[in-house]
């Protein structure tokens, strides 16, 4: 006996031709636009130290701090770098250029929109004239794709549904805002000597 449940898993392999069109179409939208928030939850995370969503302030910018040593006539010396760590990592920064979709359908029927059907007193019109003026609704179930060769699982094959997607990324142009960012980030490597800020730091202490 096929339950509730059967039902509504084989009753879901009809639907109409646009819904099964723009529901791939949509979620490669979704899928692109989920990648962008990611991408922009990780610069921040990488280049600030905080940073308020409210108020869109960042703290203080991250930054890769160390010493080496240096030999000159003088004698060594210890200098002091800091870079920021935005410009010592590739960023991530993803787009789809191309989405492909194969679809395998079988049409199961035509429906016309009965403007007769329905009635409304208020507006002395029907609302499938007001709301729309569409005429033929194609529905369709996902087909098993066309394949040499014969299958014993003939209930299988028949509610097998196939669809062949090929999604092909590629690195985004950069925005002028990251641009600018990168410039200024890059041109603010800093590099003192220690030497002469302790020996100010002792003098000022004197």
């Amino acid at each position: 006996m096929q339950t509730d449940k059967d039902k509504k898993h084989v009753s879901s392999q009809v639907m109409e031709l646009k819904d099964l069109i723009s529901g791939p179409l949509v979620a490669t939208i979704d899928a692109d636009s989920i990648s962008s928030r990611r991408y922009l939850n990780y610069l921040l995370d990488l280049t600030f130290e905080s940073y308020d969503r409210k108020t869109g302030k960042a703290g203080k910018m991250r930054t890769l701090d160390f010493t080496y040593q240096t030999q000159d006539v003088g004698g060594p010396h210890t200098q002091r770098i800091s870079i920021p760590l935005l410009t010592l990592v590739p960023l991530p920064l993803l787009q789809v250029k191309e989405a492909d979709f194969d679809f395998d359908i079988q049409i199961v029927d035509a429906l016309s929109a009965d403007k007769d059907a329905a009635f409304s007193l208020k507006n002395g019109s029907s609302p499938e004239e007001e709301e729309s003026t569409e005429g033929v609704k194609l529905r369709v179930s996902m087909a098993q794709a066309s394949r040499e060769g014969k299958t014993t699982e003939g209930v299988r094959k028949s509610l097998t549904a196939n669809m062949k997607v090929k999604v092909r990324m590629q690195q985004a142009d950069m925005p002028g805002g990251l641009s600018n960012l990168l410039h200024l980030t890059t041109s603010n490597v800093q590099s003192e000597s220690v030497d002469e800020t302790e020996g100010k730091e002792v003098n000022d202490g004197q």
